[in-house]
């Protein structure tokens, strides 16, 4: 269970790695050092002593050099008089604020000093939204070694895997693989050429980040089924391999046997599919067939989701699907299901859905017509001939949510 977000603070709060390379380099350039910034590189997300070994490698200069130190203090507060503190990115106190109030408990682990931490977030108002602020200084290895994160969860009351790091730099991201959290990057092309590959994802903005997405990515991190959607009497969640001998049995129903899904296949097979199908589908390509499951009892009563499909020489669709257990039918849960999953699939890009369905199945073909679609003339070509296909345009959910 997610229950901590860590936030960097350079980069990820504040746009200041551009600074920092301004401070370092006037610095040096007073003791006739010109800095190149492929050195500089990779300090970025570590501390300052970090950036003295690298340049004693580069430029002879002494790991201990106090004095150097002090007249990068002194430099760094002349610029802050000067030209104020680094600004804060863009939307990102909207996201402190929405994940606040989704109840997280929030930290900052951060490899600058922690009298500058606490400045930068008092300054921009944002020291209220943290339960502890953290300085990599406070601990024996700095990033990429994972010890301020994991620091961090402890003064927290957390374990590590309950902890979401969010970074913007390959020391960040490798910190928080250590310490064993979930990482989501934020690309910040202030920060260099950063390796963001060890993160689960990379975002590039803080706008559309709420509870819902924090909560999917930790789970795919830690192949949890993710929550899809909820209604007022139902819950649609991703599969998890456990619940495969109750949906085969559903598939496996008499009365479903006009559903496109088809026939069920043997389960063996499911089971065997089901880690490959998770990471492709859920993981990778934001889609899938979901659990659906009713509130007041936790029973799953079928399937349904969304699924990218190609069709006649290698049209690129998204295909609806459904299948509810027959004891439940006739009850509205379809329907009721399938239209949280219409406005999921619109939030999350589609343009329009498609399904197909026998010219038999009147069930069906009514419930496709109350939600909005509308039959086309398109066939396939391995489909048998009373195999219709119905069209959904998106942009009627948005319509609706108006």
């Amino acid at each position: 269970m997610l229950k901590g977000i860590i936030f960097d603070m350079d980069g990820v709060l504040i746009n200041s790695e551009p600074f920092h390379f301004r401070v370092w380099e006037e610095t040096l350039k007073r003791r006739g050092i010109h800095i190149e910034y492929e050195i500089y590189k990779p300090c970025i997300g570590s501390t300052i002593g970090f950036l003295m070994n690298l340049l004693h490698e580069h430029y002879g200069i002494s790991r201990n050099d106090e004095s150097l130190i002090k007249e990068m203090k002194e430099i760094k507060e002349e610029m802050l008089k000067k030209q104020g503190y680094p600004p804060l990115i863009p939307h990102v106190k909207e996201l402190l604020h929405r994940l606040f109030e989704s109840g997280y408990d929030m930290a900052v682990a951060s490899s600058s000093p922690l009298e500058y931490i606490e400045a930068v977030t008092g300054h921009w108002g944002i020291q209220k939204y943290f339960k502890q602020l953290v300085s990599g200084e406070s601990v024996k290895n700095p990033k990429p070694a994972p010890d301020v994160f994991i620091k961090t969860a402890e003064l927290m009351g957390m374990k590590s895997k309950e902890c979401l790091v969010v970074e913007d730099s390959q020391n960040g991201c490798k910190a928080a693989k250590a310490a064993d959290m979930t990482c989501m990057a934020f690309y910040n092309p202030d920060s260099g050429k950063q390796d963001l590959g060890l993160a689960s994802v990379v975002v590039e903005g803080f706008e559309e980040i709420d509870k819902s997405f924090v909560e999917k990515i930790y789970c795919h991190s830690r192949h949890i089924p993710a929550l899809v959607c909820e209604t007022p009497r139902l819950l649609i969640r991703e599969m998890k391999k456990e619940d495969i001998p109750r949906l085969m049995e559903i598939c496996a129903q008499e009365t479903s046997k006009d559903a496109c899904e088809g026939v069920a296949k043997p389960l063996t097979e499911e089971l065997e599919g089901f880690e490959a199908y998770r990471t492709y589908m859920y993981e990778m390509c934001d889609m899938g067939y979901w659990c659906v499951v009713k509130k007041d009892t936790d029973e799953i009563i079928g399937r349904a989701g969304v699924e990218p499909k190609f069709w006649n020489n290698n049209k690129s669709v998204v295909e609806l699907g459904y299948i509810i257990d027959e004891n439940f039918r006739r009850l509205g849960f379809a329907y009721e299901a399938c239209k949280a999953i219409l406005k999921v699939a619109y939030e999350r890009g589609a343009v329009y859905l498609y399904c197909r369905i026998k010219e038999g199945n009147i069930p069906s073909l009514n419930l496709a017509k109350k939600l909005g679609f509308e039959k086309i003339d398109y066939h396939l070509q391995e489909d048998s001939e009373n195999m219709q296909v119905w069209r959904y345009a998106c942009r009627e959910m948005e319509n609706q949510l108006q």
